[in-house]
C-alpha cells in the first residue's frame, strides 16, 4: 500500500506554509476568490490574481495585498506564516466579552486548551514511531504548538475576566 502525496490543500490544512502559499490559499477560499478580494479594495482583479498565483514569477505580492487579502479573509494561516518567520513569536485573536457568563466562558477555554494539548501529543505520538521526523511533520508540529499557546492565552484572558467578576461582585 502506498502512501498518499499531501496535496498543497492538504498541507494548507497541517501545516504553516510560506507566506505566498497562505495567501494564495487565503485568497481561493474566500467566497468569490481574489476577484471579489480585488472588487472589495478596487484594485484590478486580474493583476492581483497573477500576484497570487504562487507559480507566477514576473508578479510579485506587495504589503498592500497582503493587507488587503489579510483584512478581507483574517485567515489564520496568513498569521502563522507571518510569524513563523520570528522564532518564539505567537499570535493570538481577542475576543470582545461576550453574553455568556465568565464562568462558561473559563471552561470553553480550558476546554480549548485541553483539547490542543491532547492533540500535540498525538501528533508526536504518531510522527515518533518510525523515529523519523520529517519537515512536514516538524512543521505541523509547530502550527499545533502555535494554537496550543493561542489557547492558553485565550485561558489566561477569560481566567482574568472571570476574577474581575467575582472580585467585584
Amino acid at each position: 500500500m502506498s502512501k498518499r502525496w499531501p496535496t498543497s490543500r492538504d498541507r494548507a490544512e497541517r501545516e504553516i506554509l510560506p507566506l505566498n502559499l497562505s495567501l494564495y490559499h487565503a485568497a481561493r477560499d474566500y467566497p468569490g476568490g481574489g476577484k471579489a478580494i480585488a472588487a472589495v479594495y478596487g484594485v484590478p482583479a486580474t493583476t492581483l490574481q497573477h500576484r497570487l498565483n504562487p507559480n507566477a514569477d514576473t508578479h510579485k505580492l506587495t504589503v498592500d495585498d497582503l493587507e488587503y487579502v489579510l483584512e478581507a479573509t483574517r485567515d489564520p494561516r496568513i498569521l502563522d506564516s507571518l510569524l513563523s518567520l520570528v522564532p518564539g513569536a505567537h499570535w493570538f485573536e481577542y475576543q470582545e466579552a461576550t453574553n455568556d457568563s465568565s464562568e462558561q466562558q473559563l471552561m470553553e477555554s480550558v476546554a480549548e486548551m485541553s483539547s490542543r494539548v491532547s492533540d500535540l501529543l498525538s501528533r508526536i505520538s504518531e510522527h515518533r514511531k518510525d523515529g523519523v521526523y520529517t519537515s512536514g511533520e516538524v512543521s505541523e508540529l509547530k502550527k499545533l504548538k502555535g494554537q496550543l499557546i493561542s489557547a492558553l492565552q485565550g485561558l489566561l484572558v477569560s481566567a482574568q475576566r472571570f476574577d474581575g467578576e467575582s472580585s467585584h461582585g
